[in-house]
């Protein structure tokens, strides 16, 4: 979870005008275990416009890599692993926030 929380709050609602949130819930579904990192922040397409205004060079590992393990874990598993990330969007359309679900069997 940890690198999913600094993104809330490093590319999330740090660029935000006023203070943001960030929510983290953990709770059984069934036979699953559903953690969850959600924040109000500026949005995943606006956060990497400024990533990439103030750094061309830099590569985000952090879903990439928690992907990679999770792939790994699941290749030894009968029962998978799931992780989504949801852009959160307003009646709007305009973008308010990111949500990034796991779903784990029990």
């Amino acid at each position: 979870l940890q690198p999913f929380i600094e993104n809330s709050i490093e590319h999330g609602i740090k660029n935000l005008d006023s203070r943001g949130n960030i929510f983290i819930r953990i709770f059984e579904k069934g036979e699953m275990l559903v953690i969850e990192v959600e924040d109000d922040g500026i949005g995943r397409e606006k956060a990497q416009q400024l990533l990439n205004e103030r750094d061309k060079n830099h590569k985000s590992l952090a879903t990439k890599l928690t992907r990679e393990r999770i792939a790994a874990i699941n290749r030894k598993r009968k029962e998978k692993i799931a992780m989504e990330v949801v852009d959160l969007k307003d009646e709007e359309g305009k973008a308010r926030g990111t949500l990034v679900r796991f779903v784990i069997p029990l």
